[in-house]
């Protein structure tokens, strides 16, 4: 248990090194230097229209909807504000409109990031920019009844946060800490420190320069948080830290012998004990699992293949070779007890096809799909099997 712990810290510390280093970074350039020139702002003004933009195609291209729609949320926030300071001077921070859309940029990059997380949640991506427009246009309509200074709820600032945007602004926060905390994810961390990054360029919104700095510091951070997701999940699964079933295809046909063989391995019942244990359980119980493989044979090369299968890669060996170490590897399974905790302890069963590699074969996809089709067929009757195809 100690060395998934380790393992856990590892990989927050890893998904968490880029954010830290840009918001550091900006931190202290922004309170060791004393005078900002108009070219310095003009060349942070730019280089965030920039970077946002970026990061709005290439997570556009890669379809990655809540970083793409967050993007917008924070360019749109940047021109409101930029708006409203040019419309009031040094007064808009009694304005109703910065009075709202202070309180309400963190709300909406939150509700962003994991409304649309889910990937059935895309297509209503649409809704939810009518939803900003209905909230501009509320805060100009607003902004037309005059309430400025007068008004109880905007009269008392922290910095350039009144109270109860503030205090939105916290929750927020602590909400997206309480978040990577448990997932440990690679955008999880990126929208957290960017999300912190925002609060300081509101925070400090008085000096025009700290805020467009802390914008840019936003915006950079959720750059390359995206480009270092999109690398690291082309090789690897990111919740398990194993390489993935495009890495299989891609190291099969460079990197492997001319013989070799694979075992695809499913955990039987996943569904039932899905809907026992739960997703956060069920990946531990898949962490344990995966540990329980390698301490049985260290050279077998492992890949995840879905939630409840993986790809056991054996180099140089036939098919009945190949079925004596995977039918080992099934018994000592089935024999294994899996620790969640004092109360929660699991045996399971898993079953398996083993697939040679053919020289009719065009791919390893092909002995992918082989051993796919002839353990499913094998399924459709029993449980806790290793068979060849």
């Amino acid at each position: 248990m100690f060395h998934i712990e380790l393992e856990k810290i590892v990989a927050y510390n890893k998904s968490a090194i880029f954010p830290i280093c840009i918001l550091g970074m900006f931190l202290v350039y922004f309170f060791c230097t004393t005078e900002y020139s108009e070219e310095n702002y003009q060349t942070i003004h730019a280089s965030f229209m920039g970077s946002i933009f970026i990061t709005m195609l290439i997570m556009g291209i890669a379809r990655i909807v809540n970083i793409t729609i967050m993007s917008f949320v924070m360019y749109l926030s940047y021109y409101i504000i930029n708006s409203l300071r040019y419309t009031y001077g040094e007064d808009y921070i009694f304005s109703a409109g910065y009075n709202i859309w202070s309180a309400l940029i963190l709300p909406n990059i939150l509700l962003t990031y994991f409304i649309f997380s889910k990937k059935a949640m895309h297509k209503f991506w649409s809704v939810f920019l009518i939803f900003l427009l209905l909230q501009t246009f509320g805060i100009e309509h607003l902004q037309k009844q005059s309430i400025d200074a007068d008004s109880y709820y905007f009269y008392k600032h922290i910095g350039m946060f009144n109270y109860p945007a503030l205090i939105i602004a916290l929750f927020s926060i602590l909400i997206l800490l309480i978040h990577y905390i448990r997932k440990g994810k690679i955008l999880g961390a990126g929208t957290l420190f960017s999300v912190v990054s925002i609060f300081l360029g509101i925070y400090y919104s008085d000096n025009i320069y700290a805020y467009s700095l802390f914008f840019l510091s936003s915006s950079l951070i959720l750059l390359i948080s995206s480009i270092y997701y999109l690398y690291y999940t082309k090789n690897k699964d990111e919740e398990l830290g194993i390489a993935n079933c495009k890495t299989y295809i891609r190291e099969a046909e460079s990197k492997y012998p001319l013989k070799y063989s694979i075992s695809l391995l499913y955990i039987d019942e996943y569904d039932r004990l899905n809907k026992r244990f739960g997703a956060r359980k069920m990946l531990l119980l898949k962490k344990m699992f995966l540990e329980r493989i390698r301490s049985i044979d260290s050279s077998i090369e492992i890949y995840n293949y879905k939630l409840d299968a993986i790809i056991l890669a054996f180099m140089n060996m036939t098919a009945p070779e190949c079925y004596e170490k995977a039918e080992n590897i099934r018994r000592i399974i089935a024999r294994s007890i899996f620790v969640f905790n004092e109360n929660n302890n699991l045996q399971l069963t898993v079953s398996q096809c083993v697939s040679e590699k053919k020289r009719s074969d065009a791919n390893a996809l092909v002995v992918l799909n082989r051993a796919e089709e002839n353990l499913q067929k094998a399924c459709k009757f029993t449980h806790n099997i290793t068979i060849k195809s």
